[in-house]
Order: structure tokens, then C-alpha cells, then sequence
């Protein structure tokens, strides 16, 4: 789901895509970075698993057949049926075991994934990430520890393929709770325009936010039946250049502005609603408001900005790299004359690889059959035939595969199972990603720019224990829905007054009290971490 890096915030998941992108949340609820271990006193040989061998001492018992539940976020494509009938195929004859997809829509994933584990609902494997509250959940008993016995019996292709640093991000009070998606992403965001209405419009290539700002203005007055960037509850956003050109910000308090700046080693902690930089930012999402640059309905649009892109229905569009490159190579594919070009607009501003607490697979703590779970999890990851099903669907009909091992979709705009369409994300392997045909030229450039300039901070590591503070925080999330969400829009008539009102409201909420604890893990963390 849920990493977003960019020039300027526009909606719901501006605040809060971009938290959950570019850091391990307080919603985490832990205390430092983790590795398969059952305890505190397991976890030196928990973070050696990453390196040892599986273990021979027990082979899993599957005489018992087994149907298995997984919750995953997004919604189902047409053709869902279909590849879970192949994928269950080979999984009743691999381990004894089905598996059955049950998708939380973008529209209402944030009222019904908590009730999931309140209700007591039985199922097995769920999606987990910091941007669903991974650490906050785990410490109230939701999904089960995972063991680096269990891992090693269970998912030993796993332990051997997973970077050391994904076992340490994802740890919650020194237990692991999720398997996170071992492949690299980036903070940054990438945004994919229409390269017809570009040159139409005169307009060169994109380099900064003020092109961009041309782009969007020229729609707006030329376009009527198109909205000139169409972001809403479920996008991807930019966010303000000045913030991101000054700081190479990683986010620690849930649903607030404070940040580290990963460049600054000291780790103090800079709250960005308190800046100069947060009042122009606001100021401009007033103007372009006003301008015209989304719907009137942003705030309760529920349509992913690609959709509404390749849709035909808006001129613009933002997310991560790997999102961008899909919906691009998809839109070319379907509207060659669209001539729709990918543009970084961070001008070298340094970024950083995204933890990986941002997205990964947990096994419910009352799940009937964990060890099945892990098995399914361990194919679904590992083995070639199961990661092409979930990720690209069913050979000749949904995509070919090429001589050079690239993927080509096939179905145009009627393909029943688009690309990453049933939400995948959560056993992301690089191992297993394959490139596109007639991918951008520029995703090579890009990264290759981003890898150059990408930053390290032992803070990359730090998750905020929101135990002593949980209270104060779920204050500071009401205070972002109603004070925070109208400054993202630019719905305000007064941005330095809609400020000055969010930050006393915050103040209100205990962000001080939560700030100070806040800062007092992190200067114990980078004094045990330098």
C-alpha cells in the first residue's frame, strides 16, 4: 500500500501516504528494529537466521487439507476467480491447502481493518504495514510471533533471501510479527503527464515543480472535460518542493508533520506544520484550488489517481516509481496518441530507501492453521509459477512472457487481471519482479539518479514505542481529519490562521508530551546505534 514522496500535498493520503512511505510510523509500536526472534533473549540468533540454513529437524505435516482466509487491501479485479483457481491448483497438490482472497476497498480499509481482529473474524494471513498500524496492532494481540524456529521450518527460502535490515524494521518490542516485502523502493515520487497536451500547450519538458504548475494550468484553462490532477482519499500525492529541498524528512508521529531530517546526524526532531515552508505550501494549495487543479469533491474521492488517469479523466498522476512505470507502460499501451512521459521534478534532492515495515504479510494470532499460512506465504514469495499468478495472472491470457524475460500484458483496457491488480504487494520479491515491455526509458535513469543520491541514518532503523502515548495520538489523528485535511486541499480561507488553529489544536491534542518521548527514544536509539 502504503510509500510517497513529491512536491506538494493534495489529499487524504498526501498526509498520509506520505508518512506511511517514508517511515516506520509511531503507529509501530515498537522499540527498535527487529529480527526473527521470539524474545529479547533470542534475538542474536534471530538476526543470523537471515544467513542460516533452513532447519532439517522437522518436516511440516500437510496430511490434513486445509482452506485458508487472507485479507488483502485494494479491490478484486474481474478475473480474481479465475488465477486463485490456478493458484489453488498447484497449492492443494504443493502443501495440501487453498487459498482464498478477501479485499478491504480503498474506500473504507481504515474503518474495517481494525475491526478484523476485534470481532475475533477467523482467518489466516492478512496484509500489515505501518500505514495500517502494523506496530499498534501487533501490540494488542493481533497477528501472531513468528519465531525464527518457525521461520526456518516453515519459510526457509525466506530467511535465506531477506535483506537483515527487513527483520530489524519490522520488530515490535524485540518480537516479529510480519513478513515484510523484501524489494528496494524509494521516498521519492515520480508524477506521469500527458506528453500530447504537453507539446500542445508548448510547454517543455518537465524539470520543476513551476513546470509542472504550467502543465496543470493549461489543462485547467483548455481542458473542460478533463481534471487537471484528479487526487483524492486513495492517491498518491506530491508534497511541498521547499520541504522536501531543505529535508530529506523520515516521519515519526503518526498523522502529524514531525520529521527527522536524515541528513541532520543529531536525529532532532523538526515539526514541518511549525514552518515557514508548511505556510507557503499552504498558501499554494489555496491558489491551486482556486485555480481549479482538482475536483470540487477531492476530499471524498475514492478513485486511485491511475484509475481516473487511465480512465481518461484527468491529465495527470503521482505515485512511487514502480506504480508510475506500471500505469505509464499500461497508458501507452491502450492510448499511444496520449504520449504520456514520467518526470522527476526533485531537481537531485536526496532520498532514502524505504523501510520495509511499509508493506509485508502477518498471520493472524488466531489463526487455526499458522504453519499451512506460512507455507502458502513461502510459495506465494518464492516460487515462480505463484508470484506470476498474483502479480501478472494467467500466462496467454493476462501476459506473455518474452525471450528477455520481460513481461507484456495483454487485454488492453479490458484485461480482466491488470498488472499488480490483486494486490501483491505484500510478497514483493526482487528476485521474482520482472521488467515490462516498452517500460519508460526514464525508470532507469530515475533510479539510477535516486541510488546516487539516496541517504543512510541509523534512524532508518528507529521505530517510535507508542506505549506511553497512545491516548495523545489517537487525539492528534482527530486533529489531523478536521484541522490538517482542509490545509492539505487548500479548503481554507486563511492558510496562516488555519495553521495557527491546527497547531494549537495539536498542542491541544498532547503532540508536546508526545514529541518529548519521542525524542527520548531517539537519542537513546542513535546512542546505542552510532
Amino acid at each position: 500500500m502504503k510509500n510517497v514522496r513529491g512536491l506538494m500535498a493534495i489529499g487524504l493520503a498526501a498526509t498520509m501516504a506520505v508518512m506511511a512511505g517514508c517511515s516506520s510510523n509511531s503507529s509501530n509500536a515498537s522499540n527498535e528494529p527487529a529480527s526473527p526472534g521470539a524474545s529479547a533473549d533470542s534475538t542474536a540468533s534471530a538476526t543470523a537466521s537471515a544467513t542460516a540454513a533452513p532447519s532439517a529437524e522437522h518436516k511440516p505435516d500437510t496430511s490434513k487439507a486445509v482452506a485458508l482466509k487472507m485479507y488483502l487491501i485494494g479491490d478484486p479485479p474481474k478475473d480474481l476467480g479465475l488465477v486463485y483457481d490456478e493458484i489453488n491448483k498447484k497449492m492443494k497438490s504443493d502443501i495440501n491447502a487453498t487459498i482464498e482472497p478477501i479485499f478491504l476497498s480503498w474506500g473504507d480499509y481504515l474503518q474495517k481493518y481494525p475491526l478484523l481482529f476485534a470481532t475475533g473474524e477467523d482467518f489466516d494471513l492478512v496484509f500489515s504495514a505501518d500505514w495500517v498500524k502494523y506496530g499498534a496492532q501487533a501490540d494488542k494481540g493481533a497477528y501472531l510471533e513468528l519465531t525464527q524456529e518457525m521461520l526456518e521450518t516453515y519459510m526457509p527460502k525466506t530467511v535465506q533471501e531477506m535483506p537483515k535490515d527487513a527483520w530489524d524494521q519490522v520488530k515490535v518490542k524485540n518480537k516479529i510479527y510480519m513478513v515484510p516485502a523484501s524489494t528496494k523502493e524509494f521516498s521519492h515520487t515520480v508524477v506521469g503527464v500527458r506528453g500530447d497536451l504537453r507539446e500542445k500547450y508548448n510547454i517543455p519538458p518537465l524539470k520543476t515543480m513551476d513546470d509542472f504548475e504550467k502543465y496543470l494550468d493549461a489543462i485547467a484553462k483548455n481542458e473542460p472535460g478533463l481534471v487537471p490532477f484528479d487526487e483524492g482519499v486513495n492517491g498518491y500525492a506530491l508534497f511541498d518542493q521547499l520541504v522536501y529541498t531543505k529535508l530529506t524528512p523520515k516521519f515519526i508521529i503518526s498523522n502529524s508533520l514531525v520529521t527527522v531530517d536524515l541528513k541532520d546526524p543529531s536525529g532532532k526532531l523538526v515539526d514541518i506544520a511549525q514552518t515557514p515552508e508548511y505556510l507557503a505550501f499552504a498558501q499554494k494549495m489555496v491558489d491551486w484550488n482556486k485555480k481549479g487543479y482538482w475536483s470540487k469533491n477531492a476530499m471524498v474521492n475514492k478513485t486511485l489517481i491511475k484509475d481516473a488517469f487511465l480512465a481518461g479523466k484527468s491529465a495527470s498522476m503521482a505515485s512511487n516509481i514502480t506504480n508510475m512505470s506500471q500505469a505509464v507502460t499500461t497508458a501507452n499501451q491502450t492510448h499511444p496518441e496520449w504520449k504520456v512521459e514520467m518526470f522527476d521534478l526533485y531537481n537531485g534532492a536526496p532520498t532514502y530507501v524505504n523501510p520495509y515495515v511499509g508493506g509485508g504479510m502477518s498471520i493472524n494470532a488466531n489463526s487455526k492453521n499458522p504453519e499451512r499460512a506460512l507455507m502458502a506465504l513461502e510459495l506465494l514469495r518464492n516460487d515462480e509459477e505463484y508470484f506470476n499468478l498474483t502479480t501478472y495472472g494467467i500466462a496467454g491470457k493476462h501476459y506473455e512472457l518474452t525471450d528477455d524475460n520481460r513481461i507484456r500484458e495483454l487485454g488492453g483496457a479490458e484485461s480482466g487481471f491488470k498488472i499488480d491488480s490483486a494486490s501483491p504487494w505484500g510478497w514483493r520479491t526482487p528476485a521474482m519482479v520482472k521488467p515490462l515491455v516498452d517500460e519508460p526509458a526514464e525508470v532507469a535513469a530515475i533510479r539510477a539518479t535516486w541510488e546516487k543520491t539516496a541517504v543512510t541514518n541509523p534512524l532508518l532503523n528507529f521505530v517510535f514505542d507508542t506505549t506511553n502515548v497512545k491516548n495523545e495520538l489517537a487525539a492528534i489523528k482527530n486533529v489531523r481529519d478536521q484541522y490538517m485535511l482542509p490545509i492539505t486541499f487548500g479548503d481554507v480561507s486563511d492558510p496562516a490562521e488555519a495553521i495557527k488553529t491546527l497547531n494549537a489544536k495539536f498542542k491541544e491534542a498532547g503532540l508536546d508530551k508526545v514529541k518529548a518521548e519521542a525524542q527520548k527514544q531517539i537519542d537513546e536509539f542513535l546512542k546505542n546505534n552510532q
